[in-house]
């Protein structure tokens, strides 16, 4: 993986900029994803995908944990 790749697991959840998950460390991540992922609000998932901004994924992958 290089490092415009980012594998990272937390909770997912709803917010105003869309898509959000928090990992355990406390990080927040906005992914962007064309994906219907709302199966999966509240509960702890996996998020693959590429930086495509400060703290913005564009998730290749979303899966529970």
């Amino acid at each position: 993986m290089n490092s415009s790749r980012k594998r990272v697991s937390g909770t997912l959840s709803n917010g105003r900029r869309g898509l959000i998950l928090t990992t355990d460390e406390s990080e927040v991540w906005v992914i962007d994803t064309e994906d219907d992922a709302g199966q999966l609000l509240g509960r702890r998932v996996v998020v693959e995908g590429a930086h495509a901004g400060l703290d913005r994924l564009r998730a290749d992958w979303i899966g529970a944990a």
